[in-house]
């Protein structure tokens, strides 16, 4: 018997994940709390947490308890240590670079497995984002794998005006990518083309906390995401 068209499931939009790269914790959960009702994830950012240590975490989260948070450790060593810390301190999504070494990324995956986290994969810093996440596709502990893969325009790079839509497609053709994220600069026009690619995340920063009024650049670019998803 075919599916009736109510019974069908609905496809899940893109989320929409604020990056809250401040020093002072005041500042982003001031800022959270104007644009909280448009985002699924709030993110720590990596100033932040450096600035206020892994208490950002926990007091994020207890201002929003039914938002996923996303700590933007990009860690490099100590893999089952830090996203150890992080999910301690409540984090739900924790990032490592792509780029750290095997060994490095597999404990990652084995804190995750035993504290229930997930783990994205940052390409920040990757020379060959679409070579390097090929490496990583494998990787496991146990049956637990790379959940994200992050391409990312860092804010240094930003100001070439290399976009993270130029690495997109090749990281997209990829067999059996994990799901995908992308972050550097996304403006509110940039949404129809990166809809173009089975994204699961889009990360925005100063497009939103920098604006004159977050909260309606928050709303803009829920809008935009809701209009142009396939």
């Amino acid at each position: 018997m075919g599916m009736s068209k109510t019974s069908k499931k609905k496809k899940q939009l893109p989320r929409l994940q604020v990056a809250l790269d401040f020093e002072s914790l005041d500042d982003a959960l001031a800022i959270a709390k104007k644009v909280a009702q448009f985002i699924d994830i709030l993110e720590v950012g990596t100033p932040l947490i450096k600035s206020e240590g892994m208490r950002a975490i926990h007091v994020l989260k207890e201002a929003h308890p039914n938002k996923l948070i996303c700590a933007d450790l990009k860690t490099a060593d100590a893999g089952y240590l830090e996203v150890q810390m992080a999910a301690k301190a409540k984090a739900d999504i924790v990032t490592i670079l792509a780029d750290a070494y095997d060994a490095t990324i597999k404990e990652a995956l084995r804190a995750a497995y035993d504290y229930h986290v997930e783990i994205m994969a940052d390409l920040i810093v990757s020379r060959s984002p679409a070579i390097t996440l090929a490496g990583l596709i494998d990787l496991k502990y146990k049956n637990t794998k790379l959940h994200y893969a992050l391409v990312h325009s860092g804010l240094d790079r930003q100001a070439s005006r290399r976009a993270p839509l130029f690495e997109l497609e090749s990281i997209a053709r990829l067999r059996d990518h994990p799901r995908l994220a992308i972050a550097g600069g996304i403006r509110v026009s940039d949404i129809p083309n990166i809809l173009a690619f089975p994204l699961d995340i889009i990360i925005v920063g100063g497009g939103i906390t920098h604006a004159k009024d977050p909260c309606n650049a928050a709303e803009k670019i829920r809008n935009a995401i809701n209009k142009y998803s396939k």
